[in-house]
């Protein structure tokens, strides 16, 4: 897991430093402060230079403006100030001896890592992964934006899940449950979505269905203890979706990484604490490192609370408050972030 994080001309940060990182993790701050970046940097140095999760972390965004990602250039937002050539570089790196760098190379003027040159002026990523003693270079092709491996190696992206603001799309939602359907875990899934419903009884794909991008919430039917037929999950609101889509990540993110942007969305305040304490007791029995954000004074706070019980005393829980003026997260322990909560401190 990771205990710190280091991030250097990434998004809207020149340099910025995480101390102190914990097994759950809540990253709080105003708007445009930067806790979305630190999800994207922690989800681009997990994924050891896999294509995919550049392409990721831009869509999710909606900075390819609905468009095709076809040249390097459609990069550029991921690199401070915008600044797009071939003296760019990006990197985030963690105590664990994990780095990676991101950087600009023109394609021509014989260029390793371009072939054939032309007269066009070609600009393509060149992505350097390290961990320990091994290292691999990737190279993300200008044109049509191909990925090729120059070096063999060992490494391989982590078991990273990612929840954007907006909740999981209805084919991931389905493809995270066939993973666990019918298995010990789909018990436990259920039991997260009660928080809010206790009458369920039941959750089922719907059969013979396919699935857009766009379709953000349905698929499934529930059948609950109240009513003879099943019922639509539509017919519910959006936080039994937002409960079964961070049920269904947690349990897909066993041994690995689980980043949530916005984590309350959709969730009323008084199921906060026990959603808190169904991703702390998970996360340590399925060894998980949990990364959220929250605008929610109620978010942080039921966190707060459960920090300090008995079942996560040994558990490291902190809150880290992103400013992107300063060059270093403000971070509280389980016993300050109660501390503060008690004074009545204004974490956010």
């Amino acid at each position: 897991m990771i205990a710190q994080l280091e991030i250097k001309n990434f998004r809207g940060f020149s340099e910025y430093k995480i101390d102190d990182v914990g097994q759950v993790n809540l990253l709080v701050g105003t708007n445009n402060c930067g806790k979305t970046s630190v999800l994207e940097a922690i989800h681009l140095l997990k994924s050891r230079g896999e294509f995919s999760a550049y392409l990721d972390i831009v869509n999710q965004r909606g900075e390819n403006d609905g468009q095709k990602v076809r040249v390097a250039k459609d990069f550029r937002s991921l690199f401070y100030g915008f600044k797009f050539d071939s003296s760019s570089v990006f990197s985030i790196q963690s105590d664990k001896e994990e780095q990676l760098m991101t950087s600009i190379r023109k394609g021509k003027d014989n260029s390793m890592y371009m072939y054939p040159p032309d007269d066009r002026e070609q600009l393509n990523i060149i992505c350097n992964v390290k961990k320990k003693e091994k290292e691999a270079v990737v190279f993300f092709e200008n044109d049509g934006m191909t990925q090729r491996e120059y070096k063999p190696t060992l490494l391989s992206p982590e078991n990273t899940k990612f929840v954007p603001a907006y909740s999981l799309t209805t084919q991931k939602v389905i493809t995270l449950f066939d993973m666990i359907s019918l298995l010990p875990d789909e018990e436990f899934v259920l039991e997260a979505i009660r928080i809010i419903e206790p009458d369920i009884v039941r959750l089922v794909p719907v059969g013979g269905k396919t699935f857009s991008e766009k379709d953000t919430r349905g698929g499934f039917f529930v059948k609950s203890s109240k009513w003879d037929e099943r019922i639509p999950i539509g017919s519910f609101g959006d936080g039994i979706w937002r409960l079964l889509g961070l049920a269904l990540s947690l349990v897909g993110a066993k041994d690995g990484t689980l980043l949530i942007d916005e984590i309350d969305t959709g969730l009323h305040h008084t199921v906060m604490s026990k959603m808190w304490k169904l991703i702390c007791a998970t996360a340590k029995k399925l060894n998980v490192q949990v990364f959220a954000t929250t605008h929610s004074s109620d978010c942080w706070k039921t966190l707060a609370d459960n920090a300090v019980e008995d079942e996560f005393a040994d558990m490291p829980i902190r809150i880290h408050r992103i400013n992107k003026d300063r060059k270093q997260a403000e971070t509280f322990t389980n016993e300050e972030m109660h501390l503060a909560l008690n004074r009545d401190i204004e974490v956010r």
